[in-house]
């Protein structure tokens, strides 16, 4: 290892630890422990107010917009604490968020956006390979370029967003519902270049409501519940799960009848004991 280099040996990737979070005197996070390993894509699921975004802002830095602030854990990247850190020194460590809503700057063009994005790069001699690289993920967008980005479309917009925050050469992508208020075939599209975006090599932090989608994309996932973790694993167990599939995929019925198997023997899926009876 470089002598230069602050990652302690072995570190690798975004780590979360006892992470509580409050907004004046209201709790919104407790004793939250995560890991994000290095390329990989995990998923936070949960309902509205369980404390995703607050999460996601936490790892950002962007609390203080909010008025909030952590009362205690951190949160590092390889090894190096981003907790406390300013939003602009969370950026040039690699970090980058893609804000829900998406947040264009609407009287600016497309190619302003992308500008403005590349401000806060590691390497600002990166920034015309960044903008290729955007370019090819979203076509549209050079079409777009002159235009104000406030006369386009929803996924457009979300686009643009995306493609605003890989300006930046990111190391880990944040994602706060990327795909929400989007037609079908729009989310779609954006889950395909969210997993295209893993494939070369950048780490994603996905909070979503589509679980489905969210947990075909992720490796790992991690269900929030009034401000806690109320449980984590592979995203393929927890989409198997009977407790997961009635809360967030809006399919089985009685956890206790499953469904049976070609032979007539019942299916046996992953039980979450914290939500048992």
């Amino acid at each position: 290892m470089n002598v230069h280099d602050p990652r302690p040996p072995g570190a690798s990737g975004l780590s979360v630890r006892d992470l509580a979070v409050n907004y004046g005197p209201v709790t919104a996070l407790r004793g939250i422990s995560l890991d994000v390993p290095r390329g990989a894509v995990v998923t936070v699921l949960g309902g509205n107010g369980a404390g995703k975004s607050t999460l996601l802002r936490a790892v950002s830095g962007t609390l203080r917009f909010q008025r909030g602030g952590i009362t205690s854990g951190e949160v590092t990247l390889d090894g190096v604490k981003l907790s406390g850190a300013a939003t602009s020194a969370v950026v040039a460590r690699g970090v980058v968020q893609v804000p829900e809503g998406r947040r264009v700057f609407a009287r600016m063009t497309v190619e302003e956006n992308l500008r403005a994005g590349a401000l806060g790069a590691r390497d600002r001699r990166s920034a015309a390979e960044a903008r290729e690289r955007v370019l090819e993920l979203f076509p549209v967008l050079a079409e777009r370029a002159r235009q104000r980005a406030g006369l386009l479309s929803g996924g457009e917009q979300q686009m643009l967003a995306m493609g605003r925050a890989m300006m930046a050469c990111p190391e880990v992508l944040l994602l706060d519902e990327p795909t929400l208020g989007l037609a079908p075939l729009m989310a779609a599209r954006i889950a395909e270049t969210v997993r295209e975006i893993n494939a070369q090599g950048t780490t994603v932090l996905l909070v979503e409501q589509n679980a489905a989608m969210a947990l075909s994309l992720a490796s790992h996932a991690y269900v929030l519940e009034v401000g806690e973790i109320a449980l984590s694993g592979p995203a393929a167990e927890l989409a198997a799960s009977d407790e997961v599939r009635r809360r967030y995929l809006g399919v089985g019925g009685d956890a206790g009848d499953p469904p049976a198997r070609p032979d007539g023997a019942a299916v046996r899926r992953p039980a979450l004991s914290r939500w048992s009876a």
